[in-house]
């Protein structure tokens, strides 16, 4: 245990005194300290060197020195540095660098130029136009009447197609507008159905029926009332037909409540399909042989059957009196009337005479 505190207090006294040439007490008993290392001997010096040489010269310190300033950010135009003054190139460095800043916008605002730019629109014009196309051909759009027969066992038939409306007129035999009272669509996924007033006044009876298709094919069914018609009337509407009716007249051989005056009123019966091809501009019959008229409107036709003369005109036929009659909303008339060379019609107002010539 003693030589443990004698070595620990050798080593204490060591670390304090011994590098200060303090004398280190030793424990009685305790074993001997460590030899010291020696001191490394001194240089030895040439003769005839002087004792100054023999120490070098210590190297002064290096002096600091602060970076150069930098010049102050200008905070206005007026601070801004002359590029005239502080490089003659300057200038000339400046617009080139601004030429190329402009051209850079340029190129990414319009990357394209005029050439390229015109193909791009030429493309989405042709992209849109075959876009727009149908896969199939348009349908032809037709106009014509036909009569109405309320005690038919198979209703009348409307055409229509996606794109294009059909509209239906109820005429009676004076070729009047007969007004309806109500009507309803009965397939809302094909087609939408709404009624108007050619006159324009919302309190009016509605004479128009507009079919609208909202689908490319499909078949429905659309019911009408006629006022003053206690039976209704029942239409059969067809998609995706190649023909479209844009407007069809059904003919009622019935006057109806706005009936015109009829100078010589026939009794009811039905109404000839011949008359009906005369109002649509069609020869009566496949045999029937045109003839030409004079002292009517131009547009005026006419054909011969045997004895009878069929007559297509805006006049009014009175003399002589006529077998049979159809009218159109339009203002044409049709008549079926005996062969003869002159008739007395009232035209634009004024008594005329049309000559038929065979």
């Amino acid at each position: 245990m003693a030589g443990r505190v004698g070595w620990r207090l050798i080593r204490r006294a060591t670390l304090l005194g011994g590098l200060a040439g303090l004398p280190v007490a030793i424990a009685p008993g305790a074993p001997p300290p460590l030899p010291l290392a020696a001191s490394p001997a001194p240089l030895a010096t040439p003769a005839g060197t002087p004792a100054s040489a023999a120490v070098p010269a210590e190297t002064p310190p290096t002096e600091f020195r602060p970076p150069p300033a930098q010049p102050p950010i200008p905070r206005s135009a007026a601070e801004l540095p002359s590029l005239e003054a502080d490089a003659p190139g300057a200038l000339a460095e400046r617009e080139r660098q601004r030429a190329q800043a402009h051209q850079r916008v340029l190129d990414l605002l319009m990357p394209m130029n005029p050439e390229q730019i015109k193909t791009v629109i030429q493309s989405l014009e042709t992209h849109e136009r075959l876009a727009s196309e149908p896969a199939t051909p348009p349908p032809e759009a037709v106009m014509e009447a036909e009569p109405l027969d309320l005690a038919a066992r198979t209703p009348p038939v409307v055409r229509a197609a996606q794109g294009y409306g059909a509209s239906v007129v109820f005429t009676d035999r004076t070729g009047r507008a007969w007004p309806m009272t109500a009507y309803q669509g009965f397939n809302p996924n094909l087609f939408a159905v709404a009624a108007h007033a050619v006159s324009g006044d919302k309190e009016d009876l509605p004479t128009v029926l507009v079919i609208q298709p909202t689908a490319r094919y499909g078949t429905g069914n659309v019911l009408v009332a006629l006022q003053g018609l206690e039976t209704p009337i029942v239409l059969t509407v067809v998609l995706g037909q190649a023909q479209a009716d844009a407007r069809k007249e059904f003919k009622l051989r019935l006057a109806g409540p706005r009936a015109a005056p009829e100078y010589a009123p026939p009794a009811p019966a039905p109404v000839d399909r011949a008359l009906i091809d005369v109002l649509n501009g069609l020869p009566p019959q496949p045999d029937a042989r045109p003839v030409d008229l004079a002292g009517v409107e131009p547009e005026a036709r006419a054909w011969r059957v045997g004895e009878y003369t069929y007559l297509r005109t805006l006049a009014e036929i009175y003399s002589p009196a006529y077998e049979e009659r159809a009218s159109s909303p339009s203002g044409l008339h049709a008549y079926k009337l005996r062969a003869v060379p002159v008739l007395l019609a009232s035209h634009r107002g004024q008594m005329v005479e049309v000559r038929v010539q065979p």
